[in-house]
């Protein structure tokens, strides 16, 4: 009975912030604040990538990086929400019903802006289906974040599969590189090296 009620008053906490969202936090992010990344996109300049990551907390978020590993910034923070706290709680003692943000599909737009879905999920006892999904985009260094208009148009890149394991791969004529994504790791290989590096140190 206890935890029923214990249930009870964390669904009615989910649905009263679940609107809400988290409002930006700047905070000194590294390496270990990121557990798998899932997707990313070079800029049309090959001077920056986009990317969502896994974060400790579970939930997906957008990064952004200097294509030669510095400047790490993270742009959204639902880790920071009381909607994906409360999700870990749940997944831990493996409950269900309960609603998940993420931050996905992360691309460069015309105006060098980063455009990217916010999706509200729910996870029940049969599956994880999307409720909800809001379209944003946001500037480079994490600042104006706004809703995504017609004028924000997606540029396109054309990302390919690659042999050896690696999930997606981009090249930068301007460096002369290879971008990598494998292991859930973003990799860069250099012309003429045959073993890539790590990009995040």
């Amino acid at each position: 009975m206890r935890e029923l009620m214990l249930k009870l008053v964390l669904r009615v906490i989910i649905f009263g912030v679940v609107i809400g969202g988290c409002a930006n936090q700047q905070a000194n992010y590294t390496k270990k604040d990121i557990i798998k990344i899932a997707d990313f996109e070079l800029s049309p300049d090959e001077e920056k990538i986009v990317f969502s990551a896994i974060t400790p907390v579970g939930n997906l978020d957008i990064w952004v990086v200097d294509i030669d590993g510095k400047n790490l910034r993270k742009l959204t923070f639902q880790d920071r929400s009381p909607t994906n706290r409360i999700a870990k709680f749940f997944k831990k003692h493996r409950w269900r019903n309960f609603f998940e943000i993420d931050m996905r599909y992360p691309k460069w737009t015309n105006n060098k802006r980063i455009a990217f879905c916010q999706q509200l999920s729910k996870i029940d006892a049969w599956s994880m289906h999307a409720v909800s999904r809001k379209y944003w985009t946001i500037d480079p260094s994490g600042t104006d974040k706004k809703p995504q208009t017609d004028l924000d148009k997606i540029i396109k890149r054309q990302q390919s599969t690659s042999l050896n394991k690696f999930k997606f791969s981009d090249r930068s004529e301007k460096y002369k590189l290879k971008v990598l994504l494998k292991k859930d790791d973003l990799w860069i290989l250099r012309d003429g090296v045959t073993i890539p590096q790590k990009l995040i140190q």
